[in-house]
């Protein structure tokens, strides 16, 4: 029998938990005036004068030159590959045990919980959401991901969920979220592709509530070099597990998908969140 969350966290004011994710200081919301407009209003980073779109239930903080591409190449590779993200990605997975298998092997180590709040990075078209609904059910989800047709696609898809999500187009380098106030805060997939995975290790860790078990989970170089007969030559693979800061707890590395993944686990210092 499903837990059920209490789901007055999802109605709390962005207001409360966003921020310039350049300086990290509160926003100002302006309505938009034109009721036809896609555009519902903008968010304004006074210190830095820095204004945020907020269009279609998703805030933009960066715009397409601020995603990183190591290459033209990738960039255009992966601009097809998230057109098909969904059907390409459970391909892979057969390698893996399938894609429940696949995913389930990950989500497993989260600490889901009557009212957590939940953060992924990387959030894609919101795959994973459906397997943490059908262990906690009604908890707020909040994604992040630097593909806007990612986020589009997970707005749909949490329509035909019936499961809410509040997204955010933003770098995992730069989160736009005040200190200390998610309860699980994950990331599959695509951190080997980082510009800074040390930042975004060190974000994650940031947003997260003390006490709170943080997950990472990518390919290895086993699946690495099978990629590579698609998108060229590229940089060995090697797990971040030694930019985990050594003030971390329980910190594990593993290997997860018949090899073809890695696995990090580690808790961030103070006490736990409440687990009902």
């Amino acid at each position: 029998m499903l837990n059920h969350c209490k789901k007055h966290h999802l109605e709390t004011n962005n207001a409360e938990i966003i921020c310039c994710p350049k300086c990290k200081q509160s926003l100002h919301f302006r309505e938009q005036e034109k009721a036809s407009s896609k555009l519902s209003g903008i968010w304004k980073c006074q210190p830095c004068g820095i204004e945020y779109p907020d269009s279609e239930g998703i805030i933009e903080f960066i715009r397409d030159e601020e995603v990183f591409r190591s290459s033209r190449r990738e960039a255009i590779i992966r601009s097809i590959y998230a057109r098909m993200y969904t059907q390409l990605t459970n391909l892979m997975f057969l390698l893996c045990g399938g894609a429940r298998n696949a995913r389930i092997e990950v989500l497993n180590n989260l600490e889901m919980h009557p009212r957590a709040i939940v953060l992924e990075t990387g959030v894609g078209p919101g795959d994973n959401i459906p397997f943490l609904s059908s262990m906690i059910d009604g908890c707020p989800f909040y994604g992040l991901d630097n593909q806007l047709i990612m986020l589009r696609k997970c707005a749909r898809n949490s329509k035909k969920w019936n499961q809410p999500v509040r997204l955010y187009r933003a770098n995992a380098e730069e989160l736009p979220f005040k200190d200390n106030f998610f309860d699980v805060v994950f990331h599959v997939g695509a951190i080997n592709l980082f510009e800074n995975k040390k930042k975004a290790i060190d974000e994650m860790i940031r947003v997260a509530k003390p006490g709170t078990r943080i997950v990472i989970a990518d390919e290895t170089e086993k699946a690495s070099k099978l990629f590579a007969l698609f998108v060229g030559c590229h940089e060995p693979v090697v797990a971040p597990i030694d930019l985990v800061p050594e003030s971390m707890l329980e910190i594990n590395l593993q290997n997860i998908w018949n090899d073809y993944g890695y696995l990090i686990l580690f808790r961030k210092p103070g006490k736990s969140p409440a687990i009902a």
